[in-house]
């Protein structure tokens, strides 16, 4: 799990395009929405908010606009809390039956409104469309926020070809009225996306969220199993970190990495801290730098904030801190 600096300048400008590429979109499907309360609701300042609210901020416009449609009792019919997951109460009553035809017509509303699959995520050749692609190409992440093990580069040009998939923190399936949002726009790989999060509902109480967690103390650590065999091991700070280590199967994951640890101890053999050093006696007249004489020897960035930039950039920090190359 990586950091995204939300003050960033490239994220800060990606924020602004993304809602000036989708507002006005939004507004007029908002204005031929045929439903009442929510066309009134959806004025052009939630429209706004909800575009580029931060992610705890996100929770409670989604749940003011649900009490404030639905205003009658849902008689256990639970909608739209965090860290719940809907309760399908007995249904066998006339009132509960009539809320949960609201529910779903609400919904089905909001979802051609808010429409990721049919009109974001669709590929456009129009490269002045704002579609999932320009948001890609304005973040720049070069690799899965989540696992940091893939590369997710974009490559529009000349044909959309590939870019990261984008996660919803808050499942579209749960939450319709949060799916162009932003912050609830995580740049992620396949594997991490569908495979091991999927539509889970993660609460950012109790889970590392890219764009909340500053301070992520998820530390990678190996141990020698048998003769020249290694096993990785992941260490956290906080049940949050732990928490999260699991739901995303990082573990799991990273042991299909384990030559990557043999490598590392043949490099300590190799490169002692004095060695690292005369590097930068090679490049004459060239002023080099710590970073980059630790980017050329292994491949990563030691900088936090550049870690996005390369897969496995943390785990490699982490032994080479481990096995003393760098401090």
């Amino acid at each position: 799990m990586n950091y995204i600096n939300p003050d960033k300048v490239k994220i800060r400008e990606a924020l602004d395009k993304h809602k000036i590429g989708l507002l006005d979109i939004l507004k007029k499907r908002v204005s031929n929405c045929k439903n009442e309360s929510v066309r009134n609701y959806l004025t052009k300042e939630k429209l706004t908010a909800l575009l580029v609210s931060r992610p705890n901020e996100l929770v409670q416009l989604n749940n003011d606009f649900y009490e404030s449609i639905n205003n009658s009792s849902l008689d256990g019919y639970y909608l739209f809390k965090e860290n719940a997951h809907i309760k399908h109460a007995d249904l066998s009553t006339f009132q509960q039956k009539r809320n949960r035809t609201k529910y779903n017509a609400i919904n089905n509303v909001i979802r051609k409104i808010f429409n990721y699959e049919n009109s974001f995520s669709k590929k456009h050749e129009d490269l002045k469309v704002y579609r999932a692609y320009k948001l890609a190409e304005n973040l720049n992440i070069d690799t899965c926020i989540y696992c940091n093990r893939l590369y997710t580069k974009t490559v529009s040009n000349p044909k959309k070809i590939t870019r990261p998939e984008f996660d919803h923190w808050f499942p579209k399936s749960r939450y319709p009225l949060l799916a162009l949002s932003f912050f609830n726009l995580i740049p992620s790989c396949h594997v991490c996306n569908s495979s091991v999060k999927g539509n889970t509902d993660f609460a950012i109480s109790d889970f590392v969220h890219p764009y909340l967690d500053k301070k992520i103390g998820i530390k990678y650590s190996y141990e020698n199993t048998k003769y020249n065999t290694y096993r990785f091991k992941i260490n956290h700070s906080s049940l949050k970190e732990e928490t999260t280590v699991k739901a995303f199967k990082l573990k799991e994951i990273y042991e299909t990495h384990e030559d990557e640890i043999k490598e590392l101890l043949k490099i300590r053999k190799v490169y002692s801290n004095d060695y690292l050093k005369k590097l930068a006696t090679l490049f004459d007249g060239l002023a080099i730098s710590e970073e980059e004489i630790y980017r050329l020897a292994f491949g990563t960035y030691l900088d936090e904030d550049n870690f996005e930039k390369r897969p496995l950039s943390r785990m490699k920090r982490d032994i080479l801190r481990e096995i003393g190359i760098i401090k």
